[in-house]
């Protein structure tokens, strides 16, 4: 029975998570016995194990790492320069040369001791010490080997580094030697080269011609500046812009009695007397456009005025006639001076080149002596340094020789873990697998996921309110207020349906027995009586109908009498206990039943009920269990399928609808039943529950 105050439960999960964990809980709850088995076997067999595993014994031994020793570096001590010292020790303990070793030793030594000993050897973090760990069967045999790999393992250490610097030593001495042979070779041909070409000589040599094509370039770069001063400038501009003479200078290879400037000008009389003649034409110009005024052109003065002016401008011609001639003299000759000093550059670049390569021979020469002599040097410095180390000590050392053998505990609580998570997580997905096959719907989510067709009602699971006759069906004032507020939702849900006003024929079967579509077509006919609707329900199942033991009622006549002739449809209807509800029940039960339907009778059957009645509920057989149904079906207004929660097959149900799609049925929808409202998907539907009367 419904509470009439529920409490609010708690938030469901998001994205269908607490759907998935239902589910699981579900089939924990369903198969908790393959965890059972799966975690018995695990435990078994750990069992198994724990009790055939012979006793193991553990013998220990400690070695010290020195590091003073490590650390010394002039003292000839031996220095261990690996990289990784530690894990390098650690792997070399562990190595197959040093296992074989001691297994060896100890057969020699120790016959009668047999048995197999797993080493192991770690460094502790933050420590100095080695720890060598034995574990085998026999205890006597493990304390003696662990001793005995320690013992290999050192020796093993001097005899590599013995052999190490032999060979190392024997590589450096012939590297001395070839090193000793190439120094007195490059000395030799320091000294050959030093007899032959007089360095001091070219040495001095080279500083000289250096020198002196220093200046014999300064002088050709003057030359240039002179020459194309020259060819730029024309004569007059030469003659105007000649100033006073520098001092005198000495060039390599140059004239001492002329400079520079003078040379441009090439003689100074000659420009003052330029000077001179153009200030006497200037005035004696300015003394003419004086009197030229006063007397007349044929007058003495004025005559010899004007011939003085022309005596004066025939002067300044000549001088300008002479120092053109000078210009084109002086041009001949610095072009002459050019070519002279292109070969006198020439060979003193020869000379300075020839300098300069014997001067980088012989410094090439003095390299090679000084890189060889280094070289050796380097070379007996090592020799002395590995032949001063290997007599020194090794930085391992034992501090502990090998423990007595203790026995290691076998680790039942292990065991037992390892049995228990392992039965666990084998059986987990053995339920994972078998979820993932079964495709039984739960949820109206799930038949979303698996069906097209409308979800029209959702009716609760109230199998805790079955009776030893069955589970009532609905009265007035029925205390399971959520059972019957689903049904007047499925109500609603058809009464409003789109496209269906004219639905006075329903029938409603399912996939498989044992779904509840009786139940549900009788309820929903109770439902649709009490909103004030005539109902005829007929009970369509001819091989395993109930509908009369369901209301009560005795059912000897119903419509297999009916379809046969027998009786008049009027007189096998039976009133309900329900004022609007009547009711056919199925008659005798027959192996016909689907030649029955087929007989032209039930159309015109169902034409007088639909007059007679607001609406007609044919209860049918499982469309798998009979073809009564899918030939029944064309003949109705409209279908409704029957899926029970947890029970039907997603797959047994879409052959069903395919059955019907086949035969042109109008399908309406699905409708889910026995819903656990306990399910995350029906969160909102337990507040229902707060309104119950």
């Amino acid at each position: 029975m419904d509470s009439p105050n529920p409490q609010a439960p708690a938030m469901p999960l998001p994205g269908g998570l607490g759907m998935k964990l239902y589910r699981y809980r579900n089939l924990v709850r369903r198969h908790w016995w393959i965890l059972m088995l799966t975690v018995g076997i695990g435990l078994v067999l750990e069992g198994y194990v724990l009790f055939t595993t012979p006793q193991l014994f553990e013998s220990y031994s400690n070695l010290d790492i020195r590091p003073e020793l490590i650390r010394e570096n002039n003292t000839g001590a031996f220095q261990d320069t690996t990289p990784n010292f530690v894990g390098t020790a650690v792997e070399q303990l562990k190595s197959p040369i040093v296992l074989g070793r001691a297994h060896d030793r100890v057969a020699l030594e120790s016959p009668n001791l047999t048995g197999t000993v797993e080493i192991t050897s770690l460094n502790p973090p933050r420590t100095n010490i080695f720890v060598v760990t034995g574990i085998g069967s026999n205890p006597l045999y493990t304390q003696k080997f662990v001793d005995t790999v320690v013992d290999e393992f050192l020796k093993w250490r001097y005899e590599s580094r013995t052999g190490m610097v032999g060979q190392v030593n024997v590589t450096l001495a012939e590297q001395e030697a070839k090193t000793r042979k190439e120094l007195e070779q490059n000395k030799a041909s320091l000294r050959a080269f030093t007899e032959k070409n007089n360095m001091q000589f070219w040495t001095d040599r080279s500083n000289k011609a250096v020198a002196w094509l220093t200046g014999l370039e300064n002088k050709k770069t003057q030359l240039q500046d002179e020459l194309q001063r020259l060819q730029n400038l024309t004569p007059d501009e030469l003659l105007h812009a000649a100033a006073s003479p520098p001092p005198m200078s000495k060039q390599p290879g140059g004239n001492a009695d002329i400079s520079p400037k003078q040379e441009a000008t090439f003689n100074s009389a000659l420009y003052t007397e330029y000077i001179q003649a153009s200030q006497q034409l200037f005035q004696r110009q300015a003394d003419y456009e004086e009197w030229k005024t006063v007397w007349k052109p044929a007058h003495p003065k004025l005559k010899a005025i004007v011939a003085d002016m022309e005596k004066i401008q025939r002067q300044i011609n000549i001088i300008k006639d002479q120092n053109a001639n000078m210009v084109k003299a002086r041009i001949a000759a610095i072009n002459a001076e050019l070519k002279s000093l292109e070969v006198s550059l020439a060979e003193w670049n020869a000379s300075v080149l020839e300098a300069g390569r014997k001067d980088s021979e012989y410094k090439t020469l003095q390299s090679d002596v000084a890189r060889t002599e280094s070289q050796l040097e380097k070379l007996v410095a090592e020799i002395h340094g590995i032949n001063g180390g290997v007599k020194s000590l090794d930085p391992l050392q034992v501090t502990q020789k090998a423990t007595s053998p203790k026995p290691i505990p076998p680790g039942i609580l292990m065991h037992l873990l390892i049995g228990l998570i392992g039965g666990l997580v084998i059986g987990s997905i053995i339920l994972i697998v078998l979820d993932r096959a079964d495709d039984r719907l739960s949820s109206s989510t799930e038949m979303i996921e698996h069906f097209s067709e409308s979800i029209l009602g959702q009716i609760p699971n109230v199998a805790d309110t079955r009776g030893v006759s069955g589970l009532p069906l609905l009265k007035e004032e029925d205390e399971r207020y959520t059972y019957a507020e689903a049904f007047r939702s499925l109500r609603s849900s058809l009464i409003f349906m789109p496209n269906q006003s004219e639905l006075k024929t329903l029938l409603i079967t399912s996939a498989i027995p044992d779904e509840g579509k009786s139940t549900i077509a009788s309820n929903l006919a109770i439902t649709m009586a009490a909103a004030g609707a005539r109902v005829l329900l007929v009970d369509a199942d001819l091989r395993r109908g109930d509908l009369a033991q369901l209301f009560d009622i005795d059912g000897k006549t119903g419509l297999t009498n009916i379809l046969r002739g027998e009786n008049h449809w009027k007189s096998a209807v039976l009133q309900t206990k329900y004022p609007t509800l009547s009711l056919i029940p199925r008659g005798p039960v027959t192996n016909q039943s689907g030649e029955l339907l087929l007989r032209p009778i039930l159309t015109g059957l169902l034409d007088e009920f639909k007059a007679a009645y607001d609406l007609v509920i044919f209860n049918t057989a499982p469309i798998l269990a009979a073809d009564d149904t899918p030939t029944l079906a064309p003949n109705f207004d409209g279908t409704l399928m029957v899926v029970r929660a947890q029970f039907t097959s997603a797959r047994l149900t879409k052959n069903s609808l395919n059955s019907l799609y086949q035969r042109q049925v109008n399908v309406l929808g699905l409708i889910l039943n026995a819903v656990d409202v306990e399910t995350p998907d029906y969160y909102y539907y337990r507040y229902n529950q707060y309104y119950a009367a």
